[in-house]
């Protein structure tokens, strides 16, 4: 990156891409270093940021087609903690009158959680929110009549994203659905972005999500320069023991939240 902007390559025209904030770290430090050249800067961006910046930019022309009952209006970004809250007024009803989740040791904000985890990872690896609970029934080895639990976070998300589609409300699995789905197959779409950003740095891919695999074959062809950066040890960062009652208990720790 540094190398690029001492060539005088436009700063505007380089995109880095992580795939968590704290990975961008020393790229924005590289950048608040004083002895660097007046000019534009390069977006440092993960692919949740990447999906929101150009979702925001183009709303007018993904709303409609995305499905929002109201798409001459703004919409409304959702943080984990408001995609929480929003839950729990699509869920806590279901809860109370008809006895969803009953069994189920979890605190609301950790189901909540575990219910918004599944549409992430759905809309990360590509696949409909619609298959959610029969995808989770495929992997489920216990008891037949626990998978009941699993038809109730199908439901559950169906309700949670029509409730966000009503409302103009995106959390972050829309957004990458809106990229992925109405904005990423468009042409003039893609001549914008692969015409803007010239120049692309992509670290740790061994922790990026499918849809974003996808998205670098598409732009590697039309990049000037292009550097793809990869952890051999396919991104763990730590290795720990410890010793609990005469016994080793080894646990290596993941670099993504993905299980």
């Amino acid at each position: 990156m540094r190398a690029l902007l001492d060539a005088g390559i436009p700063g505007d025209s380089i995109l880095v891409l992580a795939p968590q904030r704290s990975l961008l770290r020393p790229y924005q430090a590289e950048l608040e270093r004083t002895d660097l050249a007046p000019g534009t800067r390069p977006l440092l961006l993960t692919i949740g940021g990447l999906a929101r910046q150009m979702v925001d930019l183009f709303w007018p022309g993904v709303a409609s087609a995305g499905g929002f009952a109201r798409p001459n209006e703004p919409p409304t970004f959702l943080t984990l903690e408001t995609a929480q809250y929003y839950m729990d007024r699509v869920v806590r009803p279901l809860m109370q009158e008809t006895g969803y989740f009953e069994g189920i040791h979890l605190q609301r904000p950790r189901l909540y959680s575990q219910i918004l985890d599944n549409l992430n990872k759905a809309a990360l690896v590509g696949f409909a929110h619609t298959e959610i609970g029969d995808r989770l029934k495929a992997a489920w080895n216990g008891e037949a009549r626990r998978a009941i639990v699993f038809t109730q976070v199908q439901d559950a998300a169906v309700r949670f994203r029509q409730f966000c589609l009503q409302n103009n409300l995106l959390d972050f699995s829309l957004q990458v659905e809106l990229y992925t789905r109405h904005l990423l197959p468009a042409q003039w779409f893609r001549d914008y972005l692969f015409g803007q950003y010239r120049h692309l740095i992509a670290d740790n891919i061994e922790e990026e999500p499918p849809v974003t695999h996808d998205l670098l074959q598409d732009w590697l062809p039309h990049c000037q320069t292009a550097l793809l950066v990869h952890d051999r040890d396919a991104g763990y960062r730590s290795f720990w023991a410890q010793i609990h009652k005469g016994r080793s208990h080894c646990a290596k720790r993941a670099g993504s939240t993905s299980s």
